[in-house]
């Protein structure tokens, strides 16, 4: 079973749900293309010029809260099912039937969502227990109505809801997965960046330690670049005090991305918009295929993705490169000596039986490798994608 498997876009009764409880709010449901789609070209122009200059008038809040419940909630929830997709594919679950979670700046609740989605297309039976807090009481009231909406899903959430601000204390746990989804790009913005690193590392301990002995913290962010490298110095601070990374990275050394300026390592998924919200894109000027993000996994007992995945030895962090004669991706990890980001080419001529898995190789993707002296996959190299179970 591929990784990315686990993560797939809402499906058509979501989408009656969704409009059920739209109706339900006086807002704006999908059957209205073209007003939401102006909805949420509104909406990302707010997002893009960080520009909220005090409270919105009642009625262009209630237009965007439609925007976020019709297009960004089904946008977000696969993401919140990337984050989590080595969590859920290497067994992390099993065994628990009832999970304890912490959504901090839930809004509607998408990354519980999407840990629901990817649990459930695993095979997992259960129920979520999720405790949601955001800052924002009338988004609380709509996520507590979705988590309600009657389905026959294999998967519950049985959720309650909580006023919160970060980046104040989370409420006490302990709690199996906390999720900071798309938070910590809105806290502290005016701040220098290494006093922000500071801040955002400091909160995060504290909300690491309201984890259980075997729980997980999940930070999902935007996949711009600057949000990213954030996300990665707050990676190296956190190593740093002993929370080592389980995903996306597999070791703990410092992040190779960070040397150069202009790179930062971000998810962009083969998953696309569901094809209801394809029209509502295209009238907003944003983009319906691919999924987009980056994301930081941290485990409370310290064990990395190379401890329950040891085959894996780099993962792929560009798409496939093609070119006259060769093809070409980046990869980080170790293949000879420190951990590193690598451009990695397969000639043609070298095509082998061996490493035709190069051939299907994305971005995302846990690669099994001998160890390299170079850069080159030579025919007799042999090349597997490494996969979640079964």
């Amino acid at each position: 079973m591929a990784f990315l498997s686990l993560v797939r876009p809402l499906d058509g009764s979501s989408r009656e749900v969704l409009d059920a409880v739209a109706k339900q709010h006086g807002l704006i449901t999908s059957a209205d293309t073209k007003a939401l789609g102006e909805a949420v070209r509104k909406l990302s122009d707010v997002y893009n010029r960080r520009a909220a200059g005090g409270p919105l008038p009642s009625r262009e809040a209630r237009a965007h809260l439609g925007a976020r419940l019709a297009f960004s909630f089904p946008r977000d929830v696969p993401k919140g099912a990337g984050a989590v997709r080595e969590l859920v594919g290497t067994g992390f679950f099993e065994g628990r039937e009832r999970l304890r979670v912490l959504d901090v700046g839930a809004g509607l609740g998408a990354m519980t969502h999407g840990l629901r989605g990817a649990l459930e297309a695993a095979g997992w039976r259960g129920v979520v227990a999720a405790t949601l807090v955001d800052a924002d009481p009338r988004v609380l009231t709509i996520a507590r109505d979705l988590a309600a909406a009657p389905s026959e899903r294999s998967v519950t959430i049985d959720a309650r809801t909580a006023p919160h601000e970060a980046p104040k204390p989370v409420p006490t746990g302990p709690y199996d997965l906390i999720f900071v989804g798309q938070v910590l790009s809105e806290l502290d913005e005016n701040a220098a960046p290494e006093a922000r690193v500071e801040a955002h590392a400091s909160w995060l301990t504290g909300v690491f330690d309201s984890l259980a002995p075997d729980g997980a913290l999940v930070i999902v962010e935007p996949a711009l670049r600057d949000r990213t490298r954030h996300l990665q110095l707050l990676r190296d601070a956190l190593a740093n005090v002993g929370i080592v990374p389980f995903a996306p990275c597999l070791h703990a050394a410092p992040c190779p991305m960070l040397t150069r300026e202009d790179d930062w390592c971000h998810e962009d998924l083969a998953v696309d918009l569901p094809a209801w919200l394809v029209p509502v894109a295209r009238a907003a000027g944003l983009r319906h295929e691919g999924l987009s993000f980056s994301y930081l996994v941290l485990r409370k007992d310290k064990k990395s993705l190379r401890d329950v995945l040891p085959a894996a030895r780099v993962r792929v962090v560009s798409d496939l490169m093609r070119s006259k004669g060769k093809l070409e991706a980046h990869v980080c990890g170790a293949l000879a000596g420190a951990p590193d980001r690598i451009k990695l080419r397969r000639l043609d001529r070298h095509l082998t039986e061996a490493n035709a898995a190069w051939d299907r190789i994305r971005r995302g993707d846990l690669v099994a490798l001998p160890p390299l002296e170079g850069e080159r996959l030579e025919a007799d190299i042999q090349v597997d994608l490494v996969e979640a179970r079964s």
